[in-house]
C-alpha cells in the first residue's frame, strides 16, 4: 500500500488521512498532542483523546473507537490498540478487504508500561508506519527506575539545603506519569494549572494518583516541589521566586549536544 507523508500520513488508495495536522474531513487523531492533531470535521480517536480534546475539537463531529472495536469503512476495516505513549493513545490497523494486507500506523509509542495510561499492545502486521523519534541507534536510554530514583534522590538533597525544587515536563503525558510517581514517593507537590487541568482529566477516566492534586497558587510551602511544563510557562509561574532548582525531564537528555536538553541544574533522560 503507497504511504505519503505531507504534514500526516496519507493512504491514497483508500483515501485515508492519520494525524494529518491539516484540517480534512476524516483522519484518525491517534493521541491528544498537539504534534498530531488539527480540528478535523469528523476525527477518528479513542474517547480518552475524546475527552482531552473536547473544547479543542467542540464545533466536530468524532468518531468515537473503544480499543479493539473495527470500524467497517467499505474498502477497509480499521481498528485502534493502546500505544503506551499517553492516555487515550492509539495505533490503528487498517486491513485492506481487497487484498488482506494489514498495516499497522503506531504514532508515538511506549513500550514500558505506566499507572497512567493504557499499555502498549503488539499488533501482527504487514506493513509497519511508525514514529521513531528516537530511532537512532545512538540513543540508548538507561533503565528509566533509575532515572527516576535519581530524579527522587536529588530533589531530596535540595529540599534538604532549602531550595525550591521545579520539575519539567510536557503538560500531558510525562507529567501526570511523573506526577504519579512522585506523589507515590510521598513528595508534596504543586501543579501549574494545564498540568493539573489534565490531570484531573485523567482523573474522570479512572487513573488514581497515589496523593492529592494541588494547584499552585503562586503561594510555595516549605518542602513542595513545583511539577510545570517548560519554556515561557515555566518562567511566568516562578516569577519572583528565589532559590530555584529546576530539574528537566526530557528524552533529549541522552544526547547532551542536542539543543533540545534545555541544561537545566539537572536534566534527566525520561521519555
Amino acid at each position: 500500500m503507497q504511504v505519503v507523508f505531507e504534514r500526516g500520513v496519507y493512504l491514497p488508495e483508500i483515501d485515508l488521512w492519520l494525524d494529518s495536522l491539516r484540517k480534512k474531513e476524516t483522519s484518525l487523531i491517534s493521541h491528544a498532542h498537539s504534534d498530531h492533531t488539527a480540528r478535523h470535521l469528523r476525527p477518528v480517536l479513542t474517547p480518552n483523546t475524546g475527552l482531552l480534546l473536547s473544547e479543542y475539537l467542540k464545533k466536530s463531529d468524532p468518531i468515537t473507537l473503544q480499543y479493539h472495536e473495527p470500524l467497517d469503512r467499505g474498502k477497509y476495516t480499521l481498528t485502534l490498540y493502546p500505544a503506551g505513549h499517553c492516555l487515550g493513545s492509539a495505533q490503528v490497523l487498517i486491513e485492506s478487504k481487497f487484498t488482506g494486507e494489514r498495516v499497522l500506523y503506531t504514532g508515538d509509542i511506549k513500550i514500558k508500561s505506566s499507572p497512567t495510561n493504557e499499555p502498549l499492545e503488539m499488533v501482527p502486521c504487514d506493513t509497519l508506519i511508525i514514529e521513531a523519534t528516537y530511532g537512532r541507534p545512538k540513543y540508548v536510554f538507561p533503565n528509566q527506575d533509575r532515572v527516576l530514583d535519581t530524579a527522587c534522590n536529588t530533589l531530596r538533597s535540595w529540599l534538604s539545603l532549602g531550595e525550591k525544587p521545579v520539575v519539567q515536563g510536557w503538560k500531558l503525558g510525562k507529567s501526570q506519569e511523573v506526577l504519579h510517581h512522585l506523589l507515590g514517593q510521598g513528595f508534596d507537590m504543586m501543579l501549574d494549572e494545564p498540568v493539573y487541568e489534565i490531570a484531573r482529566i485523567y482523573q474522570q477516566a479512572g487513573v488514581k494518583f497515589p496523593g492529592e492534586l494541588k494547584l499552585f497558587n503562586g503561594q510555595w510551602p516549605e518542602g513542595a516541589v513545583l511539577l510545570c511544563p517548560p519554556g515561557r510557562r515555566m518562567k511566568e509561574a516562578v516569577n519572583g521566586h528565589r532559590g530555584l532548582k529546576v530539574m528537566e525531564l526530557t528524552g533529549w537528555a541522552v544526547d547532551g549536544s542536542n539543543g533540545w536538553a534545555r541544561r537545566g541544574d539537572a536534566s534527566l533522560p525520561f521519555s
